[in-house]
């Protein structure tokens, strides 16, 4: 276990984008503190946060007095404070294989994220939100996410194991959390496509993704 880092999440245990960095935290045994933060509650507009994060959202990471957000950029940088504990989620000492991750992984925020969040946003938070979900809405979401899907499956088909290097990296922990939501919401969309269901199978089965499930069930219930 890394020694202790006086290290603070701010965040919320549903959210796919903390369930990131409790990947990252649980695979280099970081000893941290969870604040949760209810955006169900409006919580993360308030002024304390605000101060933390001036955009207002989740998750923040807090160590030594320094605020980071956005998920990817603190995951990033518990990487590099511990690059040979756990998980390396982006190589270092080969310039293409970091090409490749950083390639995969930032195209998900453009080709991928936009619409699976509205997938996602339909099918999962409006109902523990107490509202109905728009049926024409997700049927545009839907068919905004299935041509990138198309573009995933065709890329595991040619016999990728995950999406860089052949090795687990940032680009896969950046799909995972929200294709775990899919999963459970709308499945057809992975079942459809044997060679991502594969990849998808492979990443769950880690032990470092078990252990970020095992501590969202541990959490209280935010309603």
């Amino acid at each position: 276990m890394v020694a202790n880092m006086n290290v603070k999440l701010y965040g919320m245990s549903v959210s796919t984008c903390t369930q990131k960095v409790i990947f990252v935290l649980q695979d280099k045994q970081i000893p941290f503190e969870f604040i949760n933060i209810n955006v169900l509650k409006k919580e993360q507009k308030l002024p304390e946060h605000i101060a933390r994060h001036p955009f207002g959202k989740i998750p923040v990471l807090e160590h030594e007095g320094n605020f980071i957000f956005e998920s990817l950029a603190i995951v990033r940088y518990l990487d590099a404070l511990h690059p040979t504990v756990g998980t390396k989620l982006v190589p270092t000492h080969d310039a293409y294989k970091t090409a490749l991750v950083d390639q995969w992984t930032y195209q998900s925020s453009f080709n991928f994220y936009p619409h699976v969040q509205g997938v996602i946003f339909e099918t999962a938070i409006k109902p523990v939100a107490g509202l109905p979900t728009d049926e024409a809405k997700l049927a545009a979401s839907r068919a905004m996410l299935e041509p990138t899907l198309d573009v995933y499956e065709k890329h595991f088909a040619n016999g990728a194991k995950y999406f860089a290097n052949d090795e687990f990296s940032l680009a896969d922990l950046a799909h995972v959390v929200y294709f775990n939501v899919v999963k459970r919401t709308q499945p057809d969309l992975i079942s459809a496509r044997p060679n991502l269901a594969k990849w998808f199978e492979r990443v769950v089965e880690r032990d470092s993704w078990k252990a970020v499930m095992q501590w969202i069930q541990a959490q209280p219930k935010c309603h």
